[in-house]
Formats: structure tokens, C-alpha cells, sequence
């Protein structure tokens, strides 16, 4: 009997581990597929200190959106900006061929290498993570996004 017992808590714990790896596996070959669509970009937090706070953001800033397209195996990712008095200013970025790993996506904008760390917060959000200048101090940024 002791026997039978360990067998089926052997052949469970073999089963649970295996389904494990087959969700990693299937995540891991998707992640380009994740971004594809548009994003929004709904706010932005820094830290000061140990607290996170909240940026105040300009009008024209709750138009700005991220637009990432698959063609074929290529990711290509394109910013759609407003601007003027009255964010009657629409304006893009160029079609940038984007490669994704890990945690982090590159581009090349104009002449210049990008590199952005990225998370994930669910199926319909993620965050772009990034040091700049706050108040006359280098401050760790969050830019929110989620999809339309």
C-alpha cells in the first residue's frame, strides 16, 4: 500500500512539472506576439526615494500611442504623437524593425540605437522602464501602456 501511495505522488509531481515547462515553452515562443496592436499610454510614476509617485502628464500626452505590426517573422513598431495648443497636431515616428529578448526590445530611431526594459503587468498592460531627469534628479521612470 505504502508503495502505491509513493508511486502516485511520484507520477504527480512528474506530471505537474511537465505541464510547467509546456506553459514556459508556449510563453517564451508568443512573447513577440504579445505587443502586436495598439498601446496607449496611460500614465507615468517615478520614484522619489522609496515612494512611487505619479507625474503629472500634458494634455497632448494622453494621445501618444505605440503601434507594433508583425509582418511575416519582423516586428515593427511605430509612435503616433499630438502636439500643439490644442493636441490638434498629429504626428508619427518612422516604421521601426524591432527585436525583442528577454525583457527588453531595440530599435533604431532616426540614427540612434534604442534600447527599452520592458514589463509585462498583464495581458493588456505593460510598463517601459528607463532613468531621465526629474526635478534636477536621475530618477527611475515607469511608462504605463495598455491596449486599445
Amino acid at each position: 500500500m505504502k508503495r502505491l501511495f509513493f508511486l502516485l505522488c511520484c507520477s504527480f509531481i512528474l506530471n505537474c512539472q511537465s505541464q510547467s515547462q509546456t506553459v514556459k515553452a508556449i510563453d517564451a515562443e508568443n512573447e513577440k506576439d504579445y505587443f502586436v496592436g495598439t498601446w496607449k499610454f496611460i500614465g507615468e510614476t517615478y520614484k522619489d526615494g522609496e515612494a512611487d509617485k505619479v507625474y503629472p502628464l500634458h494634455e497632448c500626452t494622453k494621445f501618444y500611442t505605440l503601434l507594433f505590426e508583425k509582418e511575416k517573422e519582423n516586428i515593427f513598431l511605430t509612435k503616433n504623437f499630438a502636439s500643439g495648443k490644442n493636441c490638434e497636431i498629429k504626428s508619427s515616428s518612422a516604421r521601426n524593425l524591432v527585436t525583442i529578448k528577454g525583457s527588453s526590445f531595440n530599435y533604431m530611431d532616426a540614427d540612434l540605437k534604442e534600447s527599452k526594459q520592458f514589463k509585462i503587468i498583464s495581458k493588456n498592460k505593460f510598463s517601459i522602464l528607463y532613468s531621465d531627469i526629474i526635478y534636477g534628479k536621475v530618477t527611475d521612470i515607469e511608462d504605463t501602456y495598455e491596449r486599445q
